[in-house]
């Protein structure tokens, strides 16, 4: 509670802000228990070199989340703006060409990467015994099919947070981690390892878990948005993508900076290196995830004040923002310090995870929650060029970069390639928020 004293205010967005950010704890509390016990209870279903390659060859698949060419973010702030001005049919008619869109994209990439699955030799690719390559393919598959699907539904997520709803929206995604995690618990009971029944429990179970929520909600509390054919406006795809371009190139560049981290190590170090990574990163994430919950409400809630000129409940808020963020250096003390004990209760089998790999991952997830500050703020009154020029700049470099330090420094290769990503993005949205709600922004500065 005294985090959120230092927004005491009589303001309805402050006040709808600090209840998300209360229910986005109560939720995040319990995702990070779903999401901590998956580790062990993944791995003592399958071993940890298959665990390895699961990550990796889901890793692979979740590129796809780059291809919605920026629409969800497009459509989050054309939404958002759309019912700030009390545009009730406009905003329906962007939830149904979204749709429409979405369907389209991902309905023709699940084609795209069925058919050229045939041609993958998942053993090269992932440098692993050729014995997997059958029960590869038929995961690839599964994961294009269900994620395909997920992409398309998480629209309505996207709504609910563009409606300041953030911990509905994060609530649903928790309960499919849920549903996952009981599933697991079931098919260890009664099957052997296997890889195919893990991508229907981790990916197939949460798709039918949206599946539901979505259709239930579009009836309900939702009907006003309801998607309808009738309701598609493609002269509305230029508003939508025009924003949402400049997100999709910033979300093609970070998958050069980051989503290739997973694929070099398990080129580089093999398997298991995938799975100590992944270890130690979700452990740190908790430093991002207790940020993003005090920071995910705001965007929309700049978007709603940028649109109605509210500049000084804009500047008034990021400084407490600001102010909020300096709780990270505690956390990621009491993180460092009990990381070894932690990592030896948490997981179910004997892994060794270096001191010092635990404290660069802090350093990174430090570095990774300032420069979300200023992304979020920026996002939503969707100043982004600068953004974009930063990840495209290190899109070019970071894949040799992440390469070369790689082999040199094993796993601090890669950590060090993205914490520089982030740093710079840090030093350049401060420059720019700062530009911007002082009204000094100009030519690229205010785009």
């Amino acid at each position: 509670m005294k985090i959120l004293s230092i927004f005491k205010t009589n303001d309805l967005r402050t006040k709808t802000a600090q209840k998300n950010i209360i229910l986005l704890f109560v939720n995040k509390l319990l995702a990070v228990l779903v999401s901590f016990q998956l580790i062990p209870a993944t791995i003592g279903y399958v071993d940890t070199s298959q665990y390895g390659v699961w990550i990796a060859i889901s890793s692979i698949v979740s590129w796809m989340v780059y291809f919605d060419f920026g629409l969800t973010h497009g459509f989050r702030n054309s939404f958002a703006k759309a019912k700030a001005e009390g545009k009730i049919d406009l905003a329906k008619r962007y939830v149904s060409t979204s749709y429409f869109i979405l369907t389209v994209i991902f309905l023709s990439i699940m084609v795209i990467g069925l058919i050229a699955n045939y041609w993958l030799d998942w053993s090269s690719l992932l440098g692993v015994g050729r014995d997997l390559n059958p029960t590869l393919t038929k995961v690839f598959n599964l994961l294009v099919i269900f994620f395909s699907i997920q992409m398309i539904l998480n629209l309505f997520t996207t709504l609910l947070l563009a409606d300041q709803k953030p911990a509905l929206s994060a609530s649903l995604v928790t309960i499919g981690q849920l549903l996952s995690l009981i599933t697991i618990y079931f098919i260890s009971a009664f099957t052997k390892g296997s890889l195919i029944n893990l991508a229907l429990a981790l990916v197939g179970i949460p798709v039918i878990s949206l599946i539901i929520f979505t259709l239930l909600f579009f009836r309900t509390k939702f009907r006003k948005y309801s998607p309808s054919i009738k309701s598609i406006d493609l002269s509305l795809t230029k508003n939508i993508i025009g924003l949402g371009s400049k997100f999709f190139i910033i979300q093609l560049s970070m998958l050069f900076v980051f989503q290739f981290a997973n694929f070099i190590l398990i080129r580089i170090m093999g398997p298991e290196s995938v799975t100590t990574y992944t270890i130690v990163y979700r452990y740190f994430s908790m430093i991002y995830v207790v940020m993003g919950i005090v920071f995910l409400p705001f965007w929309s809630a700049f978007t709603d004040a940028y649109t109605k000129g509210e500049i000084n409940w804009m500047k008034t808020t990021y400084k407490k923002l600001s102010r909020i963020w300096m709780l990270v250096i505690p956390i990621f003390i009491i993180l460092l310090f009990s990381s070894q004990l932690v990592y030896k209760f948490w997981l179910a089998k004997n892994i060794q995870i270096d001191f010092w790999l635990s404290f660069a991952m802090g350093i990174h997830m430090i570095l990774l929650s300032r420069a979300n500050l200023y992304m979020f703020c920026l996002n939503g009154i969707g100043k982004v060029n600068m953004q974009m020029l930063v990840y495209l700049v290190f899109a070019i470099i970071s894949i040799p970069l992440m390469i070369y330090f790689t082999n040199l420094w094993g796993y601090y290769g890669v950590i060090l390639v993205s914490g520089l990503v982030y740093l710079f993005q840090g030093i350049i949205g401060d420059i720019q928020l700062r530009k911007i709600l002082n009204k000094c922004a100009y030519g690229i500065w205010n785009k």
